[in-house]
């Protein structure tokens, strides 16, 4: 058991330990204190420094000019032009045969069809047999033009026999009233020399004698008389009427013949013939078949020229026209052409105009009529003495439009413009900008934040 002496020795004790460990503590917080307060301090002071060297380094940049940092984001540019951008027109279209080397064959006679030559998607040249017809129409006029040819032979025949038997009879009167004239006047002019006649008889044998000179003239050179006449016009109509019938079944592709070789021909065939050359893209008969006069048979279309059919919106019309060039893709082939042709009505349903591109068909395999193609036109903007940047380069600043013009590698400087409407993802400069300087183009908003920043005392 404790004393009292001993407890008051151990409160004592206990006493000064804890005011020991209370000045420690104290000793430890104020440490931390100034350590936290050094701290603090140090950072400010590089803050401060930091703001010291930014102002210093904006006060040392020039006005209106932005400077791009080295490891910013990265701001493309692009050289000014007065070269107006392409005006694209892409649409749809449809291969079509050329409607101008398209033909029908028929027949022009009715009649029964006897062979056909040709199937369908074969090639043939103009002027190949094709189709062959016997035709009660042909043989019919077959004989019609055999009547006409001998009417023709008799008629010329009559008229060299007319000609040789009155040119004679005609001649020989006129030359023996010649002779008798020539007698009588050499008598007159011996009975007037001797005084044996007067001289009125003499007058009267040389006016004799000159006409019958004269009449024998005119019989030597006239080549008809009134029944050569006639029989002249006689040959002149039967050939007029052979040549006729002869025409008739040229047109109808007839076969014609001369002499001996028209009993070696079939009267009643007609041969039909490829008007063009192309391929066969319709065949509506076969052998056996009876056909009327007028009625297609065979569809021949020359494919080496095709045409396209693009439906033009309404809008996009302005960009086309006549003679342009056009780039039509069709399964993967693409092939230049050329426009030949502009509707000049609207459809009123789609809006859109029909536009005709004609391309040559010259590659393997050849492009078949009905495909589907993509048809682009271009044209180049005209000028109008306008500069041409692309629209990401123009930024609006305060309702001003503005560009930054490129200093060097890392200013660029701020430039008020005169833009016009948009034109294909361009915009021309009417005022403020001259060829072959260079603007900011991708990343001028980056160069525009940067602008609104320093303006604004962002710090």
């Amino acid at each position: 058991m404790l004393i009292p002496d001993q407890l008051e020795n151990a409160s004592i004790t206990n006493a000064s330990a804890r005011t020991n460990r209370g000045w420690r503590i104290a000793a430890v917080v104020i440490l931390v204190a100034v350590g936290l307060t050094a701290l603090l301090w140090s950072v400010l002071a590089n803050k401060n420094a930091a703001k010291v060297e930014t102002k210093t380094a904006e006060e040392a940049a020039p006005e209106n000019v932005v400077e791009r940092k080295p490891e910013g984001p990265e701001v493309e540019v692009f050289t000014v032009t007065d070269v107006g951008p392409p005006l694209r027109v892409s649409v749809t279209g449809t291969v079509e045969p050329n409607d101008q080397q398209v033909q029908q064959l028929s027949s022009l006679a009715a009649g029964r069809v006897e062979s056909v030559t040709v199937s369908l998607g074969d090639y043939v040249t103009r002027g190949q047999a094709v189709i062959t017809i016997k035709s009660p129409q042909v043989a019919e006029t077959h004989g019609k033009l055999h009547e006409a040819e001998a009417k023709l032979n008799l008629a010329r025949a009559t008229l060299s026999r007319v000609k040789q038997a009155a040119n004679r009879v005609a001649i020989l009167k006129a030359k023996a009233s010649l002779d008798e004239a020539i007698a009588t006047l050499k008598r007159v002019e011996q009975l007037v020399a001797e005084g044996l006649s007067a001289r009125k008889d003499l007058v009267s044998a040389q006016s004799e004698f000159e006409r019958a000179t004269a009449e024998f003239n005119f019989q030597k050179n006239i080549s008809l008389n009134k029944e050569v006449a006639e029989a002249e016009a006689n040959v002149k109509t039967t050939e007029t009427e052979t040549e006729h019938i002869r025409d008739s079944l040229a047109a109808l592709d007839a076969e014609l013949s001369e002499g001996d070789e028209r009993s070696e021909h079939n009267i009643s065939g007609l041969t039909l013939k490829a008007p063009i050359s192309g391929a066969v893209i319709e065949r509506l008969v076969n052998p056996g078949a009876g056909v009327e006069a007028g009625k297609p048979l065979l569809t021949i279309a020359n494919t080496d020229k095709l045409w396209v059919i693009a439906n033009v919106p309404e809008i996009a019309m302005s960009n086309v026209s006549l003679g342009m060039s056009a780039k039509v893709t069709v399964n993967n082939r693409t092939i230049m052409g050329k426009v030949s042709f502009i509707d000049p009505r609207l459809n009123e349903d789609t809006r859109t105009s029909r536009v005709r591109v004609i391309i040559e068909n010259s590659s393997k395999p050849p492009i078949q009529t009905g495909s589907f193609a993509q048809v682009e036109f271009n044209r180049q903007a005209p000028r109008i003495g306008a500069v041409y940047v692309p629209v990401a380069a123009v930024q609006t600043v305060r309702g001003q439009r503005i560009v930054f013009v490129q200093q060097n590698q890392k200013q660029f400087k701020v430039r008020d413009v005169t833009v016009g409407e948009e034109v294909a993802g361009f915009t021309p400069i009417l005022s403020g900008l001259k060829v072959g300087e260079v603007v900011s183009a991708d990343g001028s908003f980056i160069l525009k934040s940067k602008l609104m920043k320093s303006e604004l005392g962002d710090d």
